[in-house]
């Protein structure tokens, strides 16, 4: 089939590409990262494979754009006027988001990604979805330390990544976000003790 009559015959632009994603999380929450295929991403999506070809160059461009959609929008650093509830906003978020459509997407490519030589995926997973969130919770942290709440010392990039990586630690040991009543815990027992004067 040409492109000209494929493209004819089939839904175009944000419906085509949102069909393509969701297939594509779709597949990896069935197959995983190592054995997904593209081929079955295109029969789930009802599109002939040159959709995604034409689209994506590899199979860590097309997963890392599908991940990155399937989030909710990067919103503004919170600012309550406490870093104690602005750390409680920051993982409220996290918690939604690792909660969400993308959470079994999600599971399947943080448990194969130690295992992958695929450092490329690992580049974009970091550089596009994790780090802009962890950037959010460290500003919470430097302007604690504005407010003399956080010792500047403590306002780092390891501080910040303590919520997070906990709240993955669960979705990745259990299948499921932690109760809400951990984000609690998490704040008032790890990072404010290891960060307040």
């Amino acid at each position: 089939m040409t492109e000209k009559a494929s493209g004819s015959t089939r839904r175009r632009g944000a419906d085509l590409e949102r069909a393509i994603y969701a297939a594509t999380l779709n597949e990896l929450a069935e197959a995983g990262y190592a054995d997904l295929a593209l081929d079955r991403i295109a029969q789930r999506a009802k599109i002939g494979r040159s959709s995604l070809y034409r689209r994506w160059s590899s199979k860590q461009d097309l997963v890392a754009e599908a991940v990155t959609r399937a989030l909710p929008p990067m919103e503004e650093t919170p600012d309550t006027g406490s870093v104690r509830e602005d750390l409680l906003a920051c993982f409220e978020r996290m918690h939604r988001l690792l909660d969400g459509l993308g959470r079994l997407a999600l599971q399947a490519v943080a448990a194969e990604l130690h295992d992958s030589a695929d450092n490329a995926l690992v580049t974009v997973i970091r550089d596009r979805v994790l780090e802009p969130r962890l950037q959010v919770v460290l500003d919470v942290l430097l302007r604690g330390v504005g407010r003399g709440e956080i010792r500047a010392e403590a306002a780092v990039p390891l501080l910040a990544r303590t919520g997070p990586a906990l709240l993955f630690q669960h979705l990745l040991m259990y299948g499921t976000v932690p109760p809400r009543s951990h984000l609690e815990d998490i704040v008032d027992r790890v990072i404010l003790p290891a960060a307040r004067p």
